[in-house]
């Protein structure tokens, strides 16, 4: 793999004049601010080798008063095929600002629209209005047609919640009335325990619920109900630590159980299904998949077949997230080389360690603390990027040998994840990524 950066996003505030319900400023632990044009200057000699520039963050940068000559600026040192983008919440676009944009040499404006109707967006956009945002789409649009500009490209943002996602086929055809190219859906990560409630997606891999499902067909064939009120999740849950590559010295991979002769037969059948995860390396938390319905995420698939089919007449290029979790893992931050840069300067590896926060991951409750490699107002960025801690940082991503904490049974009660400061996984590993909602493919951003 080829080490050097290809897209930098670039937080160039993270004030903002909305409140919407799912944002992580609700919960964040640090100062705001806007980024000085002397900071943004500091990044441009890395912008001739990348494939992109995203201005985006927990702010919105059209706060920021030096937005339009970051945006020249970037285009100018870009090379001739990278393309710049910007994430707005659109409600700071007059007509003077629509010119701006659209003759700034933008290429893509991604606008966020978490509702179709404005009963659902003004709810959840907090301080915005439906109706004001589309007014500034179209004075968008008319910029367009005033300069004969083709670009920038729009797009809408989507994030999917029980509360609005039935309003996403809708939203396919508010893109097609508004000249909206694509539309990009991610599901939730709460920050709050009543946003928790509204996340769509499972938290079972999709191998895992594969292998649960083969379990329930066979219970039918041997006439068992599978229910377990009496099960002792915990130590039957253990004998999962010895599935590879999980550490054998970890735990004893046959837990110690009393035999009950109602349930023997139960039991024997969970083990069949340990022994098959073992030989293909799946990690199975049998509490959630003896508590799961699959009744939420299967209505959510058929919203999403319905908008696609939609996206697809209309020419849309609608792009959706999973609504289960992969087994396998990776980091596409890492992948694809993006680097994070605070507004305040300091690079940041991806949009998990990007602050400090509280987010809920199946229904846990935990402490994010913001992981940094240097400041581009004190080093090149380049220095940063080539450090010896960096380096190691993006090859133990790359390599991914992480605990699986997402997947494992005992997290509910997991020192390591429940910290108020992350030290280390079962693995010795010191990066918090072995609970990586986006390594699980569940969250995507741009």
């Amino acid at each position: 793999m080829e080490d050097k950066p290809r897209k930098l996003n670039i937080e160039v505030t993270s004030r903002c004049n909305l409140n919407c319900d799912m944002c992580m400023r609700k919960v964040l632990m640090e100062e705001s601010g806007d980024m000085s044009l002397e900071t943004y200057k500091a990044l441009l000699p890395v912008f001739p080798d990348l494939e992109s520039v995203n201005v985006i963050g927990i702010g919105e940068p059209l706060l920021n008063e030096n937005i339009i000559e970051m945006i020249r600026l970037g285009k100018k040192h870009l090379p001739p095929k990278g393309t710049f983008s910007i994430t707005t919440n659109a409600t700071l676009i007059d007509d003077r600002m629509a010119k701006e944009l659209v003759s700034s040499g933008l290429d893509d404006i991604v606008i966020s629209v978490d509702g179709a109707t404005p009963e659902t967006f003004n709810d959840i956009r907090k301080k915005a209005t439906f109706n004001e945002v589309m007014i500034n789409i179209e004075r968008l649009n008319e910029a367009k047609k005033a300069l004969k500009s083709k670009l920038p490209r729009l797009g809408f943002e989507f994030v999917a919640m029980k509360k609005n996602v039935g309003e996403l086929p809708a939203l396919v055809y508010l893109a097609a009335k508004h000249g909206v190219s694509f539309i990009i859906v991610t599901n939730l990560l709460p920050h709050t325990e009543e946003m928790a409630q509204e996340a769509l997606y499972d938290f079972n891999s999709d191998k895992a619920i594969a292998l649960f499902d083969e379990a329930i067909l066979e219970a039918k064939r041997r006439k068992l109900d599978m229910a377990f009120e009496n099960l002792d999740v915990e130590n039957y849950a253990s004998a999962l630590f010895g599935v590879p590559p999980l550490k054998d010295r970890l735990r004893n991979p046959k837990p110690m159980r009393k035999w009950d002769e109602r349930l023997e037969k139960k039991y024997q059948l969970l083990d069949d299904i340990v022994a098959k995860a073992r030989e293909q390396n799946i990690v199975m938390n049998f509490k959630n998949l003896i508590q799961r319905d699959g009744t939420n995420p299967e209505r959510t698939a058929a919203v999403f077949a319905q908008a696609s089919a939609r996206a697809k007449k209309h020419r849309i290029a609608l792009d959706m997230p999973p609504l289960t979790p992969k087994a396998e893992r990776e980091c596409g931050f890492m992948k694809n080389r993006i680097v994070f840069i605070s507004w305040d300067g300091y690079v940041r590896p991806c949009n998990n360690l990007y602050h400090s926060y509280i987010c809920y991951v199946n229904g846990r409750k935990k402490s994010i603390t913001s992981v940094s490699f240097g400041n581009v107002n004190k080093q090149s960025f380049r220095d940063i990027w080539n450090s010896r801690e960096y380096r190691s940082f993006r090859r133990n991503v790359d390599k991914f040998d992480f605990a699986p904490c997402g997947d494992c049974p005992h997290a509910d009660a997991c020192f390591a994840l429940l910290s108020p400061v992350f030290r280390k996984d079962c693995y010795e590993y010191t990066q918090p990524c072995g609970d990586c909602p986006w390594a699980r493919g569940i969250l995507k951003c741009m």
